[in-house]
């Protein structure tokens, strides 16, 4: 009967030592002061850091840096194991809060993130990715966990986003994430969807490279609608909390199919700036991307830009000129104007902008294509 007694005091004990086990970084309250502002977030791979000294970054309100991921001893490093401290250091000198971006939609190691996100390692991972936080001076974490891994990890998923939460909330740091247009992998619970700040809807990729007999528009305008819809009435996200994705990239179906930047299909012809498909690219331009931002504007609580340098850099044909001056115009209809050098009625397609009315030397009719001048894109 002693030792009866004995094994149920010793399991008593070994009980109470487990759920006073502690996380290995510091607790505290939530401090996180949620951001209200409308929101402009741009995501920047690491091939696009070389543009960094060109990029409007003024024109954003958050900067994403894409991709961080585990390595085989669970420790969180940037792609490429670049050094983001430059990055970051930009980003904070144009007045943006910068976050780096987890996991992405490429090919994640699906066995490493399995494994630090397990309940016995999960904590040491967080961990590591507030320390990660620290040493970069970043002001957060977007979870970018999508279809390509939710699979594997499954009911890992909404666990690390709780812990992740709370303890970057703790340190007054934000969360975000970015999922699809109109459906989530049944791994994204409602519970993880509502520890979010806010989510960065992807509404593009409806169709793509890896359906080359699926040829047309990859993100329409009722594409966007569809999602507003889907993310506000089905999965109940309060609108102010949903950020709509505009691509800065397209498709082009010619075989071999593949991505083309934005830059690159209008580059020897400003025209295309005007359009959304020209042969068989197809991308969204200049009215597609301002009709968009003025959707977001009347109804949601921000946009957000994949991938910020595939834009024409510095260029009147910048997309993220005409988001910006979309934002920027107030509460009318948002039309194109042209600016109007020689004051013959007819303006210079390379040099749009976006507003309410005509501002003085801007008209509302642009020069044909084959009689114009070319812009300059970079």
């Amino acid at each position: 009967m002693k030792t009866f007694k004995l094994i149920l005091l010793s399991v008593f004990f070994i009980t109470l030592l487990g759920s006073c086990e502690k996380a290995p970084y510091a607790t505290g309250p939530d401090i996180y002061v949620e951001d209200t502002n409308f929101k402009v977030v741009g995501y920047l791979s690491r091939g696009g850091f070389r543009h960094i000294d060109n990029l409007e970054l003024d024109k954003l309100t958050y900067l994403n840096l894409a991709f961080g991921n585990p390595d085989m001893n669970g420790n969180l490093v940037f792609s490429g194991n670049a050094d983001i401290k430059p990055i970051v250091k930009k980003g904070h000198e144009a007045g943006l809060k910068v976050f780096v971006s987890l996991a992405g939609g490429g090919r994640p190691d699906t066995t490493i993130w399995k494994s630090v996100l397990s309940p016995e390692k999960r904590s040491v991972f967080i961990k590591g990715i507030l320390d990660y936080v620290a040493d970069n001076d970043l002001d957060g974490v977007d979870v970018d966990i999508e279809g390509n891994l939710l699979p594997y990890i499954g009911d890992l998923y909404t666990p690390f986003v709780l812990e992740l939460r709370d303890a970057l909330h703790a340190r007054g740091k934000g969360i975000t994430t970015a999922l699809g247009a109109t459906r989530v992998h049944k791994a994204v619970t409602q519970e993880s969807l509502f520890a979010y700040d806010f989510i960065n809807v992807m509404v593009y990729d409806k169709t793509g490279i890896w359906r080359p007999d699926d040829i047309g528009p990859h993100s329409p305008f009722s594409y966007a609608v569809d999602a507003i819809k889907y993310w506000n009435e089905v999965r109940m996200i309060p609108l102010d909390k949903i950020i709509l994705g505009l691509p800065f990239y397209g498709f082009d179906f010619t075989p071999p199919a593949r991505y083309i930047n934005y830059k690159e299909i209008i580059k020897d012809q400003a025209e295309l700036a005007y359009q959304d498909s020209t042969g068989m690219r197809y991308y969204n331009g200049i009215p597609m991307i301002s009709r968009k931002t003025q959707l977001a504007k009347e109804m949601l609580g921000g946009v957000m830009i994949w991938e910020i340098s595939c834009d024409t850099l510095q260029s009147d044909l910048s997309l993220m000129r005409a988001m910006d001056q979309t934002i920027k115009a107030g509460d009318c209809d948002v039309r194109t104007f042209y600016k109007d050098e020689d004051g013959d009625g007819l303006g210079d397609p390379s040099h749009p902008i976006q507003a309410c009315e005509a501002p003085s030397g801007y008209v509302d009719n642009r020069i044909a294509e084959n009689s114009g001048s070319e812009a300059e894109i970079q």
